[in-house]
């Protein structure tokens, strides 16, 4: 079967923090649905799970690139919504280099109306210094999350909860 761009992305960002020591994971409650079990376990001093508050991860990952690192905020692009003023105030005006991860976007069938992402290309757009991408299969993955850390500002990278198709 065709992987979950969710498990594609983990493994990217495994693979990522296995490189870079300035790769550190923020989620907001979302460690077993974004498949960051592993990320958790290997990386225990990199990886911080905030709880049900995504304005502080954001907030968070903003001091981390203040300070250096490559924070990468891996969160479902529904709930990323909440954290409007912290990636207008703290991420996109700072032009720093935090990297959004959004998970579920579009419509995600069994998740629920809660859980579909259809507003973050609407709201991601209006923020300076971002840079937008959306996969169209497996293999863009890994370069996207290579460029997005090359990247001296904010980028989004949104994926769906689908499997992972080959073009």
């Amino acid at each position: 079967s065709k992987p979950a761009y969710t498990n594609v992305v983990s493994d990217e960002i495994h693979s990522l923090m296995q490189k870079d020591r300035r790769v550190c994971v923020m989620t907001a409650a979302m460690c077993e649905g974004n498949n960051l079990g592993q990320i958790r376990k290997d990386f225990p001093d990199r990886f911080f799970d905030v709880g049900i508050c995504e304005s502080h991860a954001v907030a968070f990952a903003a001091g981390m690139a203040k300070v250096g690192m490559r924070p990468i905020v891996d969160i479902y692009s529904t709930f990323l919504q909440r954290s409007f003023d912290q990636i207008f105030q703290e991420v996109a005006l700072q032009n720093l280099p935090v990297l959004f991860c959004m998970d579920r976007a579009g419509i995600c069938g069994p998740d629920g109306p809660t859980h579909h992402g259809l507003f973050d290309n609407s709201y991601m757009r209006v923020f300076p210094n971002i840079a937008i991408m959306a996969p169209g299969d497996q293999h863009d993955v890994a370069p996207m999350l290579k460029l997005a850390m090359e990247h001296d500002g904010p980028t989004s990278i949104r994926y769906p909860k689908a499997n992972a198709e080959l073009i």
